[in-house]
């Protein structure tokens, strides 16, 4: 990343090309400003008017199409896993870790330099530990709450539809809350007993939360946590800093 090392910061930006939607992450002074995208047209247009020149990029996708678009207005350095440090870095299969994990908790790491466990939540549900010194230990990853709902409505068409709500009465006396109790639970509770199992491993941790749909967490999860949008962006700084 030595040709961004002397660049304008406002020249600068920041993306997270995830599975559903591409993040855009602005530097402000002591915050970020974040866009979503789903097209390179918008995309682009909203970087000319911000006089962007150079990105930093974080891609899980398979292909690298969208980046091509971009690849013809900007320069464009991609962060990968190939690009973490051996020593911070503890998983048999580095070569299949998606660098969004990391560069996750890398910035939850950087925030308060103790062990973090970060949640993201987003079309896949990851939980992933790292620990004081910096490394990153692995996790769980979990379908999001929109891929199970894709699931149930893709596999048992028949069904009536229903969204993520926790319904007032137990057990379920209709087919829809009785979906609805089975979604939610399936979801929360398997993000709960994980939590537990952290705690046996390791002990205390400050835990992080963001993704999509965070906000269903901190609704519906009794659980003291730092709910960040901006975490990955942050990580992706501090990783350029490093």
């Amino acid at each position: 990343m030595s040709n961004f090392d002397s660049i304008q910061t406002d020249e600068l930006a920041f993306l997270d090309v995830g599975n559903s939607s591409i993040k855009l992450g602005l530097r402000k002074e002591d915050h970020w400003e974040i866009h979503a995208f789903k097209d390179a047209e918008p995309l682009i247009s909203t970087l000319v008017d911000e006089g962007i020149k150079y990105l930093v990029t974080c891609n899980v996708r398979p292909d690298l199409h969208f980046l091509d678009a971009l690849s013809d207005h900007f320069s464009i350095a991609v962060l990968e896993t190939g690009d973490i440090p051996e020593n911070q870095l503890d998983y048999t299969t580095p070569e299949t870790l998606g660098m969004d994990r990391f560069l996750a908790c890398f910035g939850a790491h950087s925030l308060v330099n103790s062990p973090v466990v970060v949640i993201d939540a987003g079309s896949a549900c990851t939980i992933d530990l790292m620990d004081g010194n910096g490394v990153f230990q692995g996790g769980v990853i979990m379908p999001g709450i929109q891929t199970l709902l894709k699931v149930f409505h893709n596999s048992a068409p028949g069904l009536p539809s229903f969204n993520f709500e926790i319904p007032d009465s137990f057990p379920g006396m209709n087919s829809r809350k009785s979906l609805q109790w089975g979604l939610s639970q399936l979801f929360l509770d398997g993000i709960k007993e994980n939590l537990q199992r952290y705690k046996r491993e390791i002990g205390e941790f400050n835990l992080f939360v963001t993704g999509g749909d965070a906000d269903i967490l901190l609704e519906y999860l009794d659980i003291d946590m730092i709910h960040r949008p901006d975490l990955i962006f942050i990580g992706m700084e501090a990783f350029l800093e490093e």
